[in-house]
C-alpha cells in the first residue's frame, strides 16, 4: 500500500498519476500481461497502456462477462485509453501479437485520478499496490514527481 499525504489549498482538486513500464516476454509471437484483482477507485480517473514492437493490442477486463477492445498498431505502437472507469476490482489482461522476430514487448502504463483536499487543505490517499509488479514507479501529485521502487512484501503477498 502506498500512503500519500499532503497539504494544499482547501477543497482543491489535485491530479495524481502513477506510471510504470513492464517488459513482457514474447512466446510464439504473442505477448500477455495480467493484472489480478486490480482496484480501480471511484471518481475522475483514467487508464492508458502503450505497447511497443507489436502488431496489435487487446485489452480485456474480466468481470461478470469479458469486456474486450482491440487496437491495431501504427508503426509498431498500439495504445488503449479509457477515462471514468467504474470503481471496482477487476482482472485486466493486455495481450496481442508482437512484431516478427521480437523477443520482448515494452508496455507503458499510466493511471490517473483526482484527489480532493479537505476544508483545511489536507489530503490523504491510499494507493493499492498489491496487484502491481515489482520495480520503479513514477508518482506525480500536482507538480511534485517522485520515483518509488516497489519491493515484494515480506509476507510474500
Amino acid at each position: 500500500m502506498l500512503d500519500i499525504n499532503g497539504q494544499t489549498d482547501p477543497g482543491e482538486m489535485i491530479g495524481m498519476t502513477v506510471s510504470f513500464t513492464v517488459n513482457v516476454p514474447v512466446i510464439d509471437n504473442e505477448y500477455r500481461y495480467v493484472f489480478q484483482d486490480i482496484n480501480i477507485p471511484g471518481g475522475s480517473n483514467s487508464f492508458q497502456v502503450r505497447s511497443q514492437k507489436v502488431d496489435d493490442l487487446n485489452f480485456v477486463v474480466r468481470m461478470f462477462v469479458d469486456f474486450k477492445r482491440s487496437f491495431d498498431a501504427e508503426e509498431g505502437v498500439a495504445e488503449f485509453f479509457e477515462k471514468n472507469v467504474p470503481a471496482g476490482n477487476y482482472e485486466i489482461v493486455v495481450e496481442g501479437n508482437a512484431q516478427d522476430g521480437e523477443k520482448t514487448v515494452r508496455m507503458d502504463f499510466v493511471a490517473s485520478q483526482t484527489i480532493r483536499a479537505d476544508e483545511e487543505g489536507n489530503f490523504h490517499h491510499e494507493y493499492d499496490t498489491s496487484s502491481l509488479p515489482e520495480g520503479n514507479f513514477t508518482v506525480k501529485i500536482g507538480d511534485i514527481e517522485k520515483v518509488i521502487e516497489l519491493m515484494p512484501s515480506v509476507s510474500g503477498n
